[in-house]
């Protein structure tokens, strides 16, 4: 993961984001969709999928992480705050309300036969 600096310049739009954000491009499940990460934080995420998403809906997250070898699973759940429209694909912005890793790693493909294999 690439580290994100915050900047501190002036804005017409207020930055609401008190964490300090990561770069990840990680595989994940968004209730039972496919997606990807954007970048990460210890209180949010932005991600990507196809599935249609609606700000302050709750949204239940598996993402596919790698810790020193292990494929783990980090489960997380949140509020969506921001949906963005571009290109075919459903960008959104999640506050977390918890997290924590499991073990049992689900390994999440691109296609859906893959979703549910555990290793």
């Amino acid at each position: 993961m690439k580290h994100i600096k915050k900047q501190r310049t002036a804005s017409l739009v207020e930055d609401h984001r008190d964490e300090e954000r990561f770069d990840s491009e990680l595989p994940l499940l968004v209730d039972s969709s496919h997606g990807v990460s954007r970048n990460i934080s210890a209180t949010g995420i932005y991600f990507e999928t196809e599935a249609a998403q609606e700000p302050g809906s709750h949204v239940h997250l598996v993402i596919e992480v790698n810790v020193q070898g292990q494929k783990l699973k980090l489960v997380c759940e949140g509020e969506i705050v921001r949906v963005d429209h571009h290109q075919g694909m459903v960008g959104v912005a999640a506050k977390l309300a918890n997290s924590f890793f499991s073990e049992t790693a689900v390994i999440i493909g691109a296609d859906a036969s893959n979703s549910g294999k555990r290793v």
